[in-house]
């Protein structure tokens, strides 16, 4: 009898035992729901030409630029910036990135009017046209940009615009002979292009087009009897100075440069809008840097031409008006024919007219001011 409850005894300790030791032992994992699988990073390969060579002030300027965004969006972005020619010819580039050849480009619109109008003149470099300041004003404050964008999305191209680089005015050109009055263009071979290229044939100048890698042969041949190209800086470090050129000032046929950055549009949306906000404030950083780059070499390049004893000329003031009343004619029939280019002239002539009025009453002449005694 003992025996047996003993036996009793140990099946119940061992019962027990086994309760503890499967209550102590850990729950059987729930089978858990796939996990949602985190959002990757956005990265981005940018392919950015310029058509500008690599010794280019300009060419300079838009590398700044690809390399400010990249580094403001942490790599998410990563521009890699080529010289003109080095993926598709030289000035093609707003048609490679309409097509997705490029991603992005760094240029002017004057470049492409034969695609998107004699319009694309009033966004860059045209005769009696506006000055860098009032031309960024224009452009961030009233309606400027909005146009821009318009203008190419008038003609479906499938491109983002914005504007990225300023230069102040060109010099008016480098001549044989000075310029003393309208006649004087009559017969010259003229080396430019675009609207003010019209304007010249008009004045009676043959106007001749060529790169400007052929200017310096061409003028020192006589091919060509005057040609304009850019600012001190760029046409000193091109060497004019070396063909005996008379230079005149100033430059009423280009009194800005505006260059803008062109994006395939397919890869502008493929950006988040943090993105997106970061490309647009990198090119307003990159249009400011830019124009501090180039006014800088331009003053050391005027300095460059005076020390090495270049001849400056002034352009006589009747020539000035006669050019900016040339201007004005041709504009004004080209509005009568593209109601387009009609709103965007009549933006700026209203705006201009605004902002030199204030100007004209609070700004101080600097020739009345001397710094540095």
């Amino acid at each position: 009898m003992k025996g047996r409850w003993l036996l009793v005894l140990m099946v119940a300790v061992m019962a027990i035992a086994s309760l503890v030791i499967v209550g102590c032992a850990p729950e059987a994992a729930v089978p858990a729901e796939e996990e949602e699988a985190a959002p990757t990073e956005e990265s981005h390969e940018w392919r950015l030409q310029t058509p500008f060579p690599t010794g280019f002030v300009m060419y300079k300027a838009c590398d700044n630029l690809g390399q400010t965004i990249t580094e403001m969006t942490g790599g998410r972005i990563n521009v890699t910036v080529h010289p003109g020619g080095s993926i598709v010819d030289g000035l093609k580039e707003m048609r490679a990135v309409h097509e997705g050849v490029l991603d992005a480009c760094y240029t002017g619109s004057h470049y492409h009017t034969s695609e998107i109008g004699l319009v694309g003149d009033l966004f860059n470099l045209y005769p009696a046209g506006t000055g860098p300041t009032e031309f960024m004003v224009w452009n961030y404050e009233a309606g400027g940009a909005e146009l821009w964008q318009e203008m190419y999305d008038r003609q479906d191209l499938n491109i983002q615009a914005m504007l990225a680089g300023m230069t102040s005015a060109e010099l008016f050109g480098w001549f044989a002979e000075p310029v003393t009055g309208m006649n004087d263009f009559k017969g010259m071979k003229f080396r430019t292009a675009g609207i003010w290229g019209e304007m010249l044939n008009q004045a009676g100048a043959a106007v001749v087009t060529m790169p400007g890698g052929e200017i310096y042969e061409s003028m020192q041949r006589g091919v060509i009897d005057a040609f304009e190209f850019s600012t001190p800086g760029v046409d000193w470090s091109a060497g004019f100075h070396e063909l005996g050129a008379y230079v005149h000032g100033p430059g009423i046929h280009a009194p800005q440069a505006a260059f803008e950055l062109l994006i395939n549009k397919d890869q502008w949306n493929a950006l988040s809008p943090e993105l997106q906000a970061i490309v647009s404030h990198a090119a307003e950083a990159g249009l400011i840097r830019s124009w501090t780059m180039v006014e800088y070499a331009d003053t050391e390049g005027m300095k460059n031409l005076k020390d090495y004893g270049t001849e400056f000329v002034y352009l006589p003031e009747d020539v000035q008006s006669s050019i900016v009343e040339l201007a004005n004619n041709m504009y004004d029939d080209l509005a009568a024919e593209d109601a387009f280019f009609a709103e965007v002239l009549e933006s700026q002539r209203d705006f201009v007219a605004a902002y030199r009025d204030f100007k004209a009453f609070a700004q101080p002449d600097p020739d009345l001011m001397s710094y540095g005694g």
